[in-house]
């Protein structure tokens, strides 16, 4: 009896080790198992960007056209403009742009200005491949100023309407830079009488 109760001791014992070893292993495998999440530092472009998606407007805006209706959009919920009806012509291909097609070094071409009706943009596809979405909405209403509020360059302020296309920035500076646009602050208008635009 005395031997059958030892045994059944021994045979407890190694399974308490046994079950303790594995145990311990388990543990040591989760440990070196963990998925370790890296700290991803993002720049200020990415930053920006975020800030302009988060805007209830700029955050809709998936495609080309989505530019004209938000320009859109705010322009007429915002600053009191009625912009009708449009026939909107957006491409990334300066070539089409007929009266400066050897501009291929511009980021973007407006070929439509003192066209009532009428939305003629040129993208440059190369420039706009690289640009964050934030430098992609100054591009954007920089030249929907032209075509839609018929705005010419201005120099020497930084603008919307600038030229030489002004460097991006955070999100309130663009928001008062869109208020002078929309608000034609400072701006310089072309002469639609002008036989250039007829």
């Amino acid at each position: 009896m005395k031997s059958k109760t030892s045994k059944i001791g021994i045979v407890f014992a190694m399974i308490a080790i046994t079950f303790t070893t594995k145990c311990a292993n388990e543990d040591e495998a989760d440990a070196t198992s963990e998925i370790v999440i890296p700290n991803i530092v993002k720049t200020d472009s990415q930053l920006r960007d975020e800030a302009y998606r988060a805007d209830p407007i700029y955050g809709e805006i998936k495609n080309l056209e989505d530019y004209w209706l938000a320009f859109k959009t705010i322009g007429e919920t915002q600053y009191g403009y009625d912009f009708g009806d449009q026939e909107v012509k957006i491409f990334t291909d300066l070539t089409i742009a007929n009266s400066d097609s050897d501009r291929d070094d511009a980021a973007g071409i407006a070929y439509g200005s003192c066209e009532e009706g009428v939305i003629n943009i040129a993208i440059n596809a190369d420039y706009w491949a690289e640009y964050s979405f934030n430098r992609k909405l100054i591009l954007m209403w920089h030249e929907l100023g032209h075509d839609v509020l018929n705005a010419a360059h201005i120099e020497g302020e930084r603008a919307i309407m600038n030229t030489p296309l002004p460097d991006e920035y955070d999100l309130n500076i663009f928001k008062k830079e869109e208020a002078d646009l929309f608000n034609g602050t400072d701006l310089v208008f072309f002469d639609c009488d002008d036989p250039y635009f007829n």
